[in-house]
């Protein structure tokens, strides 16, 4: 065995036999490695594209409600005062227009996050992209703006009665009860409802102090700044909402008692790390 081609040649069939004994061993555990790998990437990408379709569905509708509520907002905060909202003796809901505009736009908005919503109920979201996953925590958010009682930490709240917060069932079931086949009720419809249908949110309005200084008012004053940090992420150029504007409806308005509260929820979201929320949240103070 000392002839050097024989040497050679023993060596290089051992090296190619364990070649081959090594990769039939490690070829079905390398191929069903590679078949998880595979099945998890697909299933990630169809669920992000299903994820993106879903939110693009109603994106536009639900930016215009948002629009929409955010003009009323701003119009609210500078005109509080003169007690709009506020039933006056034998006065019924169709006498009422300011007030019964505000429950719809409130409710239109919600009912256009209850359709995405449900787009989504079985998609996984935590594999959507950033942004997407952003819009999916916005939703959430400002729906518990109005139903979790920890807004109200530290201010002697009872939270066992829908006093200044909403039920969220009864909310969303009011927000349910606007959608159609087609979209949401038009606003002539609307009216035409007899106000049990929505008399929770009517009676939400309708006592919030003219003076600023309510549970209610908080609530909703936080919910706007939420809601001009949603539609500078997600609306057009001409829907956004520059720090000098934020800043001025702070000046222009009570201090928000539950600011700190406020962010904490945003924090349990996780919209804490949102550009846009972040700069919203420390104008607001928070």
């Amino acid at each position: 065995m000392s002839d050097p081609k024989i040497i050679a040649a023993v060596v290089s069939g051992s090296v190619t036999l364990s070649v081959l004994i090594l990769k039939g061993l490690t070829k079905p555990f390398w191929e069903k490695h590679f078949h998880h790998f595979k099945i998890r990437t697909e299933h990630k990408y169809e669920q992000k594209k299903k994820i993106k379709e879903a939110i693009s569905k109603y994106k536009v509708p639900l930016i215009d409600a948002a629009e929409s509520l955010n003009h009323r907002l701003w119009n609210f905060s500078g005109n509080c005062s003169k007690d709009w909202l506020t039933f006056k003796p034998k006065e019924k809901i169709k006498d009422k227009y300011y007030l019964q505009s505000f429950c719809y736009r409130y409710l239109v908005f919600f009912a256009w996050c209850r359709k995405i919503e449900k787009e989504l109920v079985y998609l996984d979201s935590t594999l959507s992209d950033k942004d997407d996953l952003y819009f999916v925590k916005y939703l959430k958010t400002m729906q518990n703006i109005f139903c979790d009682v920890s807004l109200f930490d530290g201010r002697n709240y009872d939270s066992e009665h829908a006093v200044d917060h909403f039920f969220k069932d009864q909310l969303l079931s009011m927000a349910d009860s606007l959608i159609t086949e087609s979209g949401v009720v038009s606003f002539s419809e609307f009216q035409t409802w007899n106000i049990s249908k929505y008399k929770k949110v009517s009676d939400y309005f309708s006592t919030i102090s003219k003076n600023q200084d309510c549970n209610k008012w908080f609530a909703l004053h936080g919910f706007h700044f939420v809601l001009m940090a949603f539609l500078s992420k997600y609306g057009y150029d001409y829907q956004k909402t520059s720090k000098c504007k934020l800043e001025q409806l702070r000046d222009d308005t009570p201090q928000n008692l539950v600011a700190n509260n406020l962010f904490e929820l945003v924090k349990k979201s996780h919209l804490d790390k949102c550009k846009n929320m972040k700069v919203t949240m420390k104008v607001l103070g928070a």
